[in-house]
């Protein structure tokens, strides 16, 4: 099918099933693309520039190699691809192994292998476009190499450290929309979820895996020097707990332009020797850090640390205890938080099974901290968003990440008996995001159907 726009020819290669297709035939197709192109021209005036948009519609039903094999022959044409395939959470977690429904960061693997670099330049705009598929709008990416990407600065501005693999905050307040619409009881109480697509997913794919007993430790280290001595010794009585509970602990560290005292202390400690690894990586944002270690992680549940506060000994074995509890997927911190260093006091974490968020009004501050711990697929259906404080003016990733997964419809819940010792130094991330002024950045909280009118400070 050829299309133009800007008077440049655009080819549409539609690879899918009719069954399969969002689009419903051939005509509507076009239609799709037309607005796609129309919504992306009016961002980035050198839209038009790429030659091919390849949507593989019915990615669950391929395998992977196959796909592959058609990357090859069509990275042959052109140096600049327009691409979207069919993504989680649009297959079921055993098929998503085996075939190509893959999340843009993970296809980009395989056209990196090609020599494209991914641009990530039109999302955000097309999910605000009502009449663009959500399997597109969410996964329409660019893949550019060569002389192509070079001659365009505005591209390469959108490259980045890791590719955004998440729902975007106005797709799922349009499903919130819809739900609302519908009738659908958006309540937030113990016994049943919010609602919304997104909770509807995890709850769907926690249910289809019965084996959930191992435990990915996702903990990122920076400059902590012999801080992170101490918090891996500390670690090390967790994970006892934890086999004493019949749990697999595998140990993620995630050193993210770590100083060469931070990297050999954590590389040499006995405990990561014994269970873990360490991920070298240079993103220069904890957020996009964390995805890249939970990318690689295996366990049925991720438990997030930083690398100089201390924990409980039974945190994790507790944490995993706490979800069990529940018929659906939860977000589990920490009772208490004990505050020591610069400021010193003790704090009592909100439960959302126990208790009427409109008393905490989550827009207007942070009430978890970091520290958590859930099914895995939480972390990768809904991951954290890069900061870039000093351009974006945008910091605070982890209280944007709760506001997220609770418009998603998902509790925040605590394990009793269990307490964050929360080391808190004076050039910590927080405090130099509070010193550079920084704010959260727009969340679907904001703007759900149910929460907006609820969370308006007072």
């Amino acid at each position: 099918m050829l299309g133009r726009a800007g008077g440049a020819t655009t080819v549409l290669l539609e690879l899918t099933s009719a069954h399969s297709s969002p689009f419903n035939g051939t005509a509507t197709i076009q239609i799709a693309a037309d607005q796609i192109l129309s919504v992306a021209s009016d961002v980035e005036s050198q839209f038009p520039l790429a030659d091919i948009l390849l949507w593989i519609g019915d990615a669950h039903q391929r395998p992977l190699s196959e796909c592959q094999t058609i990357l090859q022959r069509i990275s042959r044409l052109t140096d600049c691809i327009l691409f979207a395939a069919e993504p989680p959470p649009f297959v079921s977690p055993d098929q998503a192994e085996t075939t190509a429904a893959l999340w843009p960061d993970q296809w980009s693997v395989h056209f990196a292998d090609a020599g494209y670099t991914l641009v990530d330049l039109f999302r955000d705009e097309l999910c605000q476009a009502p009449s663009v598929p959500d399997s597109l709008a969410q996964n329409l990416v660019m893949y550019v190499r060569g002389s192509r990407l070079k001659n365009h600065p505005t591209w390469q501005q959108h490259i980045l450290p890791t590719p955004k693999r998440r729902v975007h905050p106005d797709r799922l307040c349009r499903h919130l929309h819809e739900a609302t619409d519908s009738g659908q009881d958006l309540k937030l109480s113990p016994h049943r979820l919010a609602g919304g697509s997104i909770a509807s997913y995890l709850a769907d794919r926690w249910h289809g895996h019965p084996v959930k007993s191992s435990i990915s430790v996702v903990i990122t280290f920076h400059n902590e020097g012999a801080y992170a001595h101490r918090t891996l010794n500390g670690l090390e009585l967790m994970c006892q707990s934890a086999a004493g509970h019949g749990l697999q602990v595998e140990l993620l560290c995630a050193l993210d332009n770590a100083d060469p005292l931070t990297a050999r202390i954590v590389s040499q400690h006995p405990l990561v020797t014994r269970l873990g690894r360490c991920l070298e990586m240079r993103h220069g944002d904890v957020g996009s850090s964390r995805n890249h270690a939970i990318d690689q992680a295996s366990g049925d549940y991720v438990a997030i640390l930083d690398g100089d506060d201390l924990y409980s000994p039974r945190w994790l074995a507790l944490a995993h205890h706490r979800c069990r509890q529940f018929e659906w997927p939860v977000i589990v911190h920490p009772e208490r938080i004990v505050s020591f260093g610069i400021l010193k006091g003790m704090a009592t974490v909100f439960d959302t099974t126990c208790g009427d968020l409109n008393e905490i009004s989550p827009l207007t501050a942070n009430r978890w901290i970091v520290t958590s711990f859930a099914p895995r697929s939480v972390y990768q259906c809904l991951p954290y968003t890069a900061t870039d404080t000093g351009r974006t003016g945008f910091g605070f990733e982890d209280w944007h990440w709760n506001c997220e997964t609770l418009a998603a419809g998902l509790h925040h819940v605590t394990a009793a008996e269990t307490a964050l010792f929360y080391r808190r130094r004076p050039d910590s991330m927080v405090m130099q995001q509070l010193g550079q002024r920084a704010i959260i950045r727009p969340t679907a909280l904001a703007r759900s159907p149910h929460y907006a009118g609820a969370y308006t400070p007072r």
